[in-house]
């Protein structure tokens, strides 16, 4: 009887644990979607990043509100910043609200060349 409790509390632990690492998972792609998209978005618009990285949060099935996605812009440099509370069900019928965030940001090289050009005449 030892025995099948603790293999119970084991496999609970096991459970409890691969939904924990499945939704860090899912965060850490779309942090590095969103990357992606910063570091290579020089055509695109803020809006148009901030509605890609979105399209991506969908896609992962993620909770992730249009309101929470900040994109600026200043000159070369690109920032991206997202937040969500992701809820997990960790136990049978124990939901855990776990927070992620994170902030990426690039340089654009492309407009460098016509920045060093116009810095010359």
């Amino acid at each position: 009887m030892r025995t099948v409790i603790k293999l119970l509390i084991a496999l609970a632990i096991v459970n409890a644990a691969t939904r924990v690492a499945l939704a860090e998972a899912s965060f850490y792609r779309l942090k590095d979607r969103a990357q992606e998209l910063v570091t290579f978005g020089a055509e695109a618009t803020p809006e148009e990043i901030q509605a890609q990285i979105l399209q991506v949060a969908q896609g992962l099935n993620l909770p992730l509100d249009p309101a929470a996605i900040e994109v600026s812009r200043d000159g070369l440099h690109t920032t991206a910043n997202a937040s969500y509370t992701q809820p997990v069900e960790v136990f049978p019928n124990y939901i855990y609200p776990l927070d992620f965030d994170f902030s990426v940001e690039a340089l654009t090289m492309s407009g460098l060349r016509s920045q060093n050009n116009r810095l010359k005449h």
